[in-house]
């Protein structure tokens, strides 16, 4: 009976060196950094898409609201830089206010008052008459209430996202011509 003895020819090594652990740390670091920019980045552009698309809703539903209630009233009563008041249809004030402070344009009829925009940058109401001038498309500007026959509505609205003003709508422009002017 023999017994055989071998001797170990080469160590055997379990786990990592230091420099591949550093290697793999560094490229599992660069990954990581790709990956959370790419998330960060693409979330962001979500909700700028969401935010400009909730900041377009609100601007055409106030431009709709607007010009159907104006077309309808019977004439331009008082105005100033921030309001319009009209005498509606049924003879009684109809008011729109806008609000440089807060950003807000405002309706106001019969003693209650609907918010129709928030974020509003600028507002600004020119007044006409209905005949244009003489060799252009551009109205006869007025001011006075009486002569007012038709008019436009210029405004600019932004919001903010996390603190910075992300996006904005560009300029909506309405010219509403008051249809039961005399």
């Amino acid at each position: 009976m023999s017994i055989s003895r071998q001797e170990p020819s080469t160590v055997t090594r379990a786990g990592f060196t230091l420099i591949e652990f550093v290697f793999a740390m560094g490229i599992t670091s660069i990954f990581a950094i790709a990956l959370v920019s790419i998330s960060v980045t693409t979330g962001r552009s979500f909700a700028e898409m969401v935010n400009y698309v909730e900041l377009d809703q609100n601007n055409r539903t106030a431009l709709d609201n607007l010009s159907r209630e104006i077309r309808q009233v019977n004439f331009l009563s008082s105005f100033d830089a921030t309001h319009l008041v009209f005498s509606d249809k049924d003879g009684q004030p109809l008011t729109y206010e806008y609000s440089p402070t807060d950003g807000s344009l405002t309706r106001t009829k019969n003693g209650a008052t609907t918010l129709l925009l928030i974020g509003c940058d600028s507002m600004k109401f020119d007044l006409y008459q209905r005949n244009p001038q003489t060799n252009s498309y551009d109205l006869i500007a007025v001011t006075n209430a009486t002569n007012c026959k038709a008019l436009t509505i210029t405004w600019s609205c932004s919001r903010s996202l996390l603190g910075v003003r992300a996006n904005s709508e560009s300029a909506q422009v309405a010219k509403i011509v008051l249809r039961n002017k005399q």
